[in-house]
């Protein structure tokens, strides 16, 4: 994915955080798309 290590993006424990508590940019998703389809799904259940 892009990501420091190995990456697995969870969709059922989604949480808010403040932008000042980013230190820094750990890297780019590139399937932001089947991220999306599975967020929506959570969303729905």
């Amino acid at each position: 994915m892009g990501l420091l290590t190995d990456s697995v993006v969870v969709t059922d424990n989604v949480a808010t955080i403040l932008i000042g508590t980013i230190r820094r940019k750990i890297g780019a998703c590139s399937v932001m798309a089947q991220v999306d389809v599975a967020l929506r799904i959570t969303r729905r259940v």
